[in-house]
């Protein structure tokens, strides 16, 4: 089974055929490099393939034979992307944008020029479904990280640092803690590029915990400058909102540890009500941020927990904690989820 797959529509197939024009095998190349100096990952030859079981303008995405992403596109036409800045509706055929789910419109050229001066973003067909792909990817970039990956990339720090490498591995953790710890970076889209840090934290941490999730936090705060990085604007400020005290211990409260592992063990109605509250504070939050997308600011022993509540119904929401923001770097928050907003029932934990 590949890795990953892209199955086409038949009437697709002009866009990965070069004699038609075609430049979506040239994109897909663009892609995995990009993936490779934003992530540190290695992403798989990606196999394309026609599919007369999908409609003529279909494609579906697939990690290991089942399908993650699908998609429709209208060949011969743009696609004109609503970001919240449109002056005016541009005539068309109503779309969505698959990647973000952004209405979007399907536009003649001719009607491109009118578009652009609305402050729609206009892109080609090949475009919205390299942007798809693209995200896709980085949302399941954890399941493509291989321990075979692990080791090739193990492999090449050996090079320059050898007694790193023996140190840690297998020494201290196996191939597979490693892949689990970065496996857990990766699924908070945090870059695993710094490998010889992300080893020297595990080197410093193994001895005492072999826990992949702990070890991952320790390694989140060695990489707190990058994690900074990935979510300041222009004027070096991380807009977000926070939890306030009682919330944050309620939430430690619901924490159950066992032999297997430790599980969040709210009520699912309470914690729907808090993710729904999380949502509506963040939503108030992006009209005041200038488009940076804000996240959520934690104390260092619940933002795992936070991370873990919100991650299904806000799979692309950064929860960011109070000790990785490093000097230089301004924090502005825009709200608060209280205690009294989530429920009331939250604080009476369902273990004894």
């Amino acid at each position: 089974v590949d890795a990953m797959e892209l199955e086409v529509g038949y009437g697709l197939v002009r866009l990965v055929d070069r004699k038609q024009g075609g430049d979506l095998l040239d994109r897909i190349g663009n892609i995995r490099r990009q993936m490779a100096t934003e992530l540190g990952l290695i992403v798989p030859p990606i196999r394309i393939r026609d599919n007369v079981q999908l409609e003529p303008n279909q494609y579906s995405v697939k990690l290991r034979g089942a399908a993650i992403a699908k998609g429709e596109l209208m060949p011969g036409y743009l696609l004109a992307i609503d970001s919240g800045a449109v002056s005016e509706p541009v005539r068309g055929i109503d779309a969505v944008e698959p990647a973000f789910n952004l209405p979007a419109v399907w536009i003649t050229e001719a009607d491109r020029a009118t578009a652009e001066l609305r402050n729609y973003t206009v892109v080609e067909t090949s475009s919205v479904l390299s942007t798809h792909l693209t995200e896709v990817i980085r949302r399941h970039a954890s399941e493509l990280l291989t321990r075979q990956d692990v080791s090739k990339l193990l492999d090449h720090l050996k090079e320059k640092s050898p007694k790193l490498v023996e140190e840690v591995v297998p020494d201290l953790l196996k191939l597979g803690d490693v892949q689990s710890v970065l496996q857990h970076l990766l699924r908070e889209r945090v870059p695993v590029r710094d490998l010889e840090t992300i080893l020297e934290t595990l080197g410093d941490w193994a001895g005492r915990t072999k826990d992949a999730e702990v070890l991952a936090e320790y390694v989140r705060a060695a990489l707190a400058r990058t994690i900074c990085e990935l979510h300041k604007d222009a004027t070096n400020t991380i807009h977000g909102i926070t939890l306030d005290t009682a919330l944050e211990d309620a939430i430690l409260a619901h924490v159950e540890r066992t032999d297997r592992g430790s599980y969040l063990t709210l009520p699912p109605a309470t914690a729907h009500r808090i993710v729904g509250d999380i949502r509506r504070e963040l939503d108030g939050a992006a009209a005041k941020t200038g488009g940076a997308q804000p996240v959520v600011f934690a104390s260092p022993q619940v933002r795992m927990w936070v991370r873990r509540l919100i991650e299904s119904a806000l799979p692309t929401v950064a929860v960011l904690g109070y000790g990785e923001i490093v000097r230089g770097v301004s924090v502005r928050t825009h709200g608060m989820v209280t205690l009294v907003d989530a429920t009331e029932d939250v604080s009476r934990p369902v273990h004894a």
